[in-house]
């Protein structure tokens, strides 16, 4: 194979994958997906413009045509300048079929059809679209939208206010609701709504298997192409082989047969085809209207937190008042809106954590007035919205945490010996107030409750997927800060593999993720811990912690993924072999193991059918806190000595790689490969590099940004850098050598002797 056909088939490789990446995103753009908005358009636009320059590559114009107008077409979405509609996704559509099609015939020798139509198509959209001045497609941030909206007026006159609470929080304004036509509401019972979301929710998990058979009919498309291609093959050479036996005649009749069975072949094929553009559609569709009946499902579930909680304040005065107390009740946020079942969730713990402050926190006025405070304490409840979840803070400015008790009931418990329990630090000992059955009180009475203690409390609030924090407050007093989803439809959860299996993380129980190099792992007193930096974190392996019967981190290319989870102020490192992607779906339970306790929140169905275990990171922290981590073994591989230059070569365009790597590694250099500059920068921390080679635009982290990377890198400072670019303006390669590069090479001009003879400089 030559080389030329050797970029074709890495061509039709990387065609396939931008191809379905562009279909992906429009499918989570009309689902609606969490995420959609400019990000995706960006990485739509960055696909079509890789997939031009790899048809440039290759010297396949109407493929580059076809892409460019694509580009084009992307870039007015992201200005707004044209909607992403029905209309947009047809054009969009029959480019990437007519890509799709011409690329086809080239795989199976056959002269590619006219794209013509494609394009004229493309070219009458963007020139109706052109004038118009359409509303950007994408969703406004909310922090946006607070900055451009007008400022309320000013009262004409000042209002008489009440003393503000002693809290130093200020309370929260309630809005003035807004009346609305009893025309315009009906009375739905809540069964009714929460049969809806199960059905709603349902056809979520349908759409999967949608696209699953999406998948099912491509592979049957590419079997059929792979049949017709070996067909052809078998047919020449057993044609050949009569007539080399001078069996001209059979060979004739070989023939005749043959072209029939093609034939058939290419209908099959064609219709195939068709099935499963047909089924991608259908897909698109079915998938957009699932997103929005998903939104409308949780719209319609959303009530104000007064619904729940506006009774409240007067059950706190009443339980005050009957236990000898003065309390002024401060109520903030009851205009927050959540999931109906999610405020009814929360009723019981908040309740729990108002009669803990009513019983333990707040001290009687006698006791008060002596400690120079006025007599009336203050007890406050406020709903807030914080990173896309509800937050729910509980505090009064009574006596605050009481170690002492909490250090001598631990005694009593046997969960620590005296000396133990005086060297706990503060934040230790708050922790110990969550475990089951712990509780300082010492009767049981109607307001301190039945002695459970605050277990139930973490234990409520876990199963919905969310924490509780408790600080002391400063002066005085003790703050409880309850965090949980708005929603109990779908969820947000980053996909990560483990010994072969696949895991769910939600993603708002991850701090950050890292791929750090084996050094970074270290045992320090008989327990892994790794380093961040100048941070240490305690490490665990997540195969150990799930018991798959392995205890070591495994190293892949001397680099351990690691997936930070927090749960409030603490952080721990959890190994894992792969990082996969992330999904919005559905959490079902599904009756976990008991082994797993309540490290697993439930399942997900995958698109292969199969169901991924959901992790609860909460609890994974707070089973390392109670538990402590042991060892882990940490297995290394060393590099191997390497005699030649070692070089990285960095882009997003799979034909480019295969292009560069064949000139490199026919010039004896070992080369590596990376896809863009954080997958560039993991590599030259995890191995030795010598020269990199690197494109400019690409994803996640681009040229520039690499080389910024590398120059500011006290290791890595000293490695060449090469780019070569399609950007071809004075002022990329006057920044591009400002920046540390010590050559720019644009991809137009490009000479692979040129090429060599710069890398020979260098090196």
């Amino acid at each position: 194979m030559d080389i030329r056909e050797r970029l074709l088939a890495a061509f039709q490789i990387e065609s396939r994958e931008h191809l379905g990446a562009i279909r992906k995103l429009l499918e989570d753009w009309a689902a609606r997906r969490e995420g959609s908005g400019i990000a995706q358009l960006d990485e739509a636009f960055r696909r079509a413009h890789s997939l031009k320059g790899a048809a440039r590559a290759v010297d396949l114009r109407q493929v580059e045509q076809i892409a460019h107008r694509l580009e084009t077409l992307f870039a007015r979405v992201r200005t707004g300048r044209c909607r992403l509609d029905g209309a947009a996704v047809t054009v969009i559509g029959r480019g990437l079929d007519t890509i799709e099609d011409w690329t086809e015939s080239l795989a199976g020798g056959a002269p590619p059809g006219d794209g013509d139509d494609a394009l004229a198509a493309i070219d009458a959209f963007l020139a109706e679209d052109a004038p118009q001045a359409a509303a950007p497609p994408v969703p406004v941030p909310l922090e946006i939208l607070a900055a451009t909206e007008p400022p309320p007026p000013e009262p004409t006159a000042p209002e008489p206010t009440a003393p503000e609470p002693t809290l130093a929080e200020p309370t929260l304004a309630e809005p003035p609701r807004v009346a609305v036509a009893a025309d315009e509401t009906v009375r739905v019972r809540a069964v009714h709504l929460d049969r809806l979301l199960g059905t709603s929710n349902e056809l979520l998990t349908e759409t999967i298997t949608q696209r699953v058979v999406t998948e099912g009919l491509l592979e049957v498309d590419r079997r059929l192409a792979e049949i017709d291609r070996e067909w052809r093959r078998i047919r020449k050479a057993a044609a050949a082989a009569l007539r080399d036996l001078g069996d001209g005649e059979r060979a004739a009749t070989l023939d005749r047969q043959a072209e029939v069975l093609e034939e058939h072949l290419k209908v099959a094929a064609r219709q195939a085809r068709q099935s499963r553009r047909m089924q991608q559609r259908t897909g698109w569709s079915l998938r957009q209207l699932c997103g929005e009946l998903q939104q409308e499902v949780r719209d319609a579930r959303m009530v104000p937190a007064d619904s729940v909680f506006g009774g409240f304040r007067k059950m706190v005065r009443d339980l005050a008042r009957d236990a000898g107390k003065q309390v002024e009740v401060v109520v903030a946020g009851l205009d927050v809106e959540a999931d109906r079942m999610v405020l009814q969730g929360l009723k019981d713990p908040v309740m729990h954590l108002l009669r803990n402050a009513l019983a333990h926190g707040v001290e009687a006025p006698a006791d008060r007035a002596a400690g120079g405070k006025p007599a009336a304490a203050v007890v406050a409840l406020r709903f807030d919205v914080a990173d896309g979840r509800l937050a729910v803070v509980v505090e009064d400015d009574g006596s605050g945490v009481d170690y002492r008790a909490i250090r001598a009931k631990a005694v009593d418990h046997g969960l620590f010996t005296e000396a133990e329990a005086a060297a706990l630090a503060e934040q230790a000992l708050i922790d110990i107030i969550f475990d089951p059955g712990f509780s300082t009180s010492r009767a049981v009475d109607d307001l301190s409750g039945r002695g459970m203690g605050l277990s139930v409390v973490r234990e409520t609030v876990t199963a919905m997927n969310g924490t509780v924090e408790v600080r002391p407050r400063d002066p005085a007093g003790t703050r409880f800060r309850i965090s949980v989803p708005l929603s109990v439809s779908t969820q947000r959860l980053f996909l990560v593999s483990c010994q072969g299996h696949t895991y769910a993380v939600p993603t708002e129980g991850i701090d950050r993720l890292h791929r750090v190099p084996a050094e970074a792992v270290r045992t320090v007193e008989g327990k892994s811990v790794v380093y961040l930096g100048d941070e240490q974190l305690p490490l665990l392996s997540l195969a150990h912690l799930l018991a798959l019967g392995e205890t070591a981190v495994k190293v892949s290319s001397n680099v351990v993924p690691l997936v930070v989870l927090r749960n409030g102020e603490r952080r721990v490192g959890v190994a894992v072999d792969e990082f996969l992607s992330i999904r919005e779906a559905l959490v079902k339970d599904i009756g976990v193991p008991a082994a797993f306790g309540t490290m697993v929140a439930g399942g997900m169905l995958l698109e292969d059918g199969n169901v991924a275990l959901v992790l609860n990171p909460f609890e994974i922290v707070e089973t390392f806190r109670k538990s402590g981590t042991t060892r882990v073994l940490t297995t290394v591989e060393k590099p191997a000595e390497r005699r030649v230059p070692v070089i990285l070569v960095v882009d997003d365009s799979l034909t480019t790689r295969t292009l560069e790597k064949s000139i490199l590694e026919a010039h004896g250099y070992v080369v590596r490969l990376a896809v863009d500059g954080i997958e560039a920068l993991a590599r030259l921390r995890a191995e030795h590099v010598d020269l990199v080679i690197s494109d400019i635009q690409m994803p996640r982290l681009d040229g520039f940004g690499l080389l910024q990377a590398i120059k500011g890198d006290q290791a890595l400072k000293s490695v060449p850098v090469i780019l070569v670019t399609s950007l071809e303006a004075r002022e990329d390669r006057e920044r591009g050598l400002a920046l540390g590069a010590d050559a720019y090479v644009v991809k137009r001009k490009f000479d692979q002797k040129d090429l060599l003879e710069t890398i020979g400089q260098i090196l």
